[in-house]
């Protein structure tokens, strides 16, 4: 294990940097195992950026054989349903709804997709409970008629991410305090005793424990200028559910998703353009998610009034590699002064003590940053890990650097050795 678990017996103290739903599941994941958490966010309130949406697709991308990033999708699936289920028992007298379960058709929308579906289906073993519609199987489960048959996820839905990230840091029994503090942006990071985070306001604070859960905005602190992560501008539009809109029931995917009524309103989404970084709305887009809508069912999109159509701009943080950033920092500097003998260890890395990252989720968000949260927190008590020990290595926000530095069998096994 690596070298903060020398920290287990000691009182410890972590400062999150972010508060979306990476930065929320892992000051969770810590408060819950006793370590106190204060949160920073530079926004007046958490969960403005991507996990601002007003509804968020449980949409776990599976894929046929034994891939690492179905491998993922599959534990962090599961792994949020049971934090939902659970989030959702804590707060039983909550008459807001936090999410629902009302499954998810995934359309197969041409001859490749049918095929993709068919071989995830006769490849499946953790992914027991997809089922194959037909068409009109489809349209009845859905309440709407459907142009074509797909795989149905009974399991999946939608989640009010703004909700979801309020539950996580409501205080729970016999967990640590999460303090949180908005419209505080933290600008530099520093290392001595303990790790010294400078504010915007020109103050300062210190923890053990820094975890950088901020997203594209990695980037501002020396230690993450290695890690190759792409702003990616997503457009989600909404419009007003109708008499006969009401009555859909799952989320339904082509390339595009369509939520059910959630408060009376649809989303229908999502754009995906790498390093655009214009704010406004775009009527290319929205053209683009309406046509999406229009395939899915053209009777909704004929009932539609363009004029209300509104929509929502947030940018993704997304990797080379399509897998998330999760995991302790190494040292650049010191990597490439002394780099590892061939009969090194992992261990003997040199890791920047305290020093963790939460990001790069791309739009899999509710997927995969709660697990990661989990990860984080669990090699910070030394506790096993929610992960294999091959997948959890390929996460770490350094992995990047030590396949440049020629070290690519060694980012492959950083834990358990």
């Amino acid at each position: 294990m690596l070298q903060d678990s020398s920290l287990k017996s000691q009182k410890i103290k972590a400062i999150v940097v972010g508060g979306g739903i990476a930065g929320c599941s892992t000051a969770y994941a810590l408060a819950k195992r006793g370590i106190a958490v204060t949160l920073i966010e530079r926004h007046t309130a958490i969960a403005q950026e991507a996990s601002g949406n007003p509804v968020g697709m449980l949409y776990p991308k599976f894929s046929a054989g034994t891939n690492i990033l179905s491998t993922i999708a599959s534990h962090g699936f599961t792994f949020t349903l049971a934090l939902l289920k659970a989030l959702n028992n804590q707060q039983s007298n909550d008459r807001n709804v936090l999410f629902q379960l009302c499954g998810q058709i995934q359309l197969a929308f041409n001859q490749r997709e049918q095929e993709k579906q068919q071989q995830l289906l006769d490849s499946t073993q953790q992914h027991t409970s997809l089922q194959l519609l037909s068409g009109t199987e489809a349209s009845q489960r859905a309440n709407i008629a459907l142009p074509s048959g797909g795989l149905y996820l009974p399991e999946s839905g939608w989640v009010k991410p703004m909700l979801f990230c309020e539950a996580l840091l409501k205080p729970i029994f016999n967990s640590a305090p999460i303090t949180r503090l908005v419209s505080t942006e933290a600008i530099e990071i520093q290392y001595g005793a303990d790790w010294i985070v400078s504010l915007a306001n020109k103050q300062s604070m210190s923890a053990n424990i820094v975890v950088l859960c901020n997203a594209n905005e990695l980037l501002q602190f020396e230690h993450c200028k290695n890690i190759p992560i792409t702003p990616v501008r997503g457009q989600v539009n909404f419009f007003k559910a109708t008499t006969a809109s009401q009555a859909i029931q799952p989320v339904i995917c082509s390339d595009h998703y369509l939520s059910p009524a959630v408060d009376g309103t649809h989303s229908i989404g999502t754009s995906y353009a790498p390093n655009d970084l214009n704010p406004a709305l775009s009527a290319g887009d929205t053209c683009s998610n309406l046509q999406a809508l229009k395939k899915i069912s053209l009777s909704l999109f004929d009932r539609l009034d363009l004029s209300e159509v509104t929509g929502r701009v947030a940018w993704r943080s997304a990797t080379r590699d399509y897998m998330p950033l999760a995991g302790q920092l190494i040292d650049e500097a010191a990597l490439r002064k002394s780099p590892p003998r061939y009969n090194d260890k992992p261990c003997d890395l040199p890791w920047i003590k305290g020093l963790y990252v939460n990001a790069g989720h791309g739009s899999k968000g509710m997927i995969t940053a709660p697990l990661c949260g989990e990860l984080i927190a669990s090699l910070i008590a030394d506790e096993p890990l929610p992960l294999a020990s091959s997948i959890a290595s390929q996460l770490n926000p350094s992995r990047f650097l030590l396949r440049d530095t020629g070290l690519k069998q060694m980012a492959q096994y950083l834990y358990g050795v």
